[in-house]
């Protein structure tokens, strides 16, 4: 059993957090929590739901930020900056996860707090270079998404601390980035692998999923592409580098050397696919 609360603003969210500990959890969709209570992985003596906390289903667009609300869905996320060509990445990433209905119901915040390796968002996210903002009894912090999470469901949050926003800077409109992803189905099941790649000017990024405890950075292959631009020679070099930067492991999904082969073949798909999109 559980006690069930409605908050009305973000300092009670963290008084609860603070007075409850590791016994309280927070709902924002719950597709994951939910599921991870039924089967027994969590057990909260407290629920604080934060979809009652005004402002945080907003989107808010400024001059050089967009600040993501904790309890806006995949779904509205999605559909608001579909409008930013330079988000796509992104959009392409929240449009990977699980169904239509799921996206309807689940958070991006959600979705990087769950802290899965196979996360699809988050690779999108590093590559973006997207900030969390995290409100704490103290007030607020911002934390890099590459060194937000710290392992499989494992984040930097503190007792007493709730993600309130993703932040995303604004981009030059030629900005451009692709998500490509491998799973045993297309839709419903966690990626085999993930690479998300994206191009600003003469810059390179590169993102890993599901191949390492947490999001890789390439940054080899981001360096070799920043030196010889991209073209169909540097997109296959870049790649072999990219499977060499994999850590993966073996399990129900596929086996190491295979997860390794998958990475280099994605990145090569993305960063052609990347060049086209930099071209139009």
């Amino acid at each position: 059993m559980f006690e069930y609360h409605e908050p009305q603003s973000l300092a009670e969210v963290t008084s609860l957090l603070a007075a409850h500990g590791e016994t309280a959890r927070v709902l924002a969709g719950g597709t994951d929590l939910l599921v991870q209570m039924r089967k027994g992985r969590q057990q909260p003596h407290h629920l604080l739901n934060i979809k009652t906390v005004p402002g945080l289903d907003q989107i808010i667009v400024a001059e050089d930020c967009v600040e993501i609300g904790a309890a806006v869905t995949l779904y509205d996320a999605e559909k608001q900056l579909s409008a930013y060509q330079e988000y796509g990445v992104l959009c392409q990433a929240m449009h990977s996860v699980a169904s239509c209905q799921i996206r309807n119901r689940a958070t991006l915040a959600g979705n990087i707090c769950n802290a899965s390796p196979a996360a699809d968002t988050v690779p999108a996210l590093v590559v973006l270079g997207a900030n969390v903002k995290i409100h704490g009894t103290k007030g607020d912090r911002l934390v890099p998404m590459e060194r937000f999470i710290t392992g499989p469901g494992r984040t930097v949050l503190l007792i007493g601390e709730v993600v309130s926003a993703i932040v995303l800077p604004r981009l030059n409109g030629g900005s451009r980035g692709v998500y490509l992803r491998k799973a045993r189905r297309p839709s419903l099941d966690l990626a085999t692998a993930s690479v998300a790649a994206f191009a600003a000017g003469g810059s390179y990024r590169i993102a890993l999923g599901a191949v390492g405890p947490t999001v890789i950075r390439v940054r080899e292959a981001e360096r070799l592409l920043a030196a010889k631009g991209l073209t169909a020679a540097s997109a296959a070099e870049a790649a072999r580098i990219a499977g060499l930067a994999a850590r993966p492991i073996s399990d129900v999904r596929s086996s190491e050397e295979y997860r390794r082969d998958l990475v280099a073949a994605l990145a090569e798909r993305a960063l052609l696919a990347l060049a086209e999109e930099v071209r139009a």
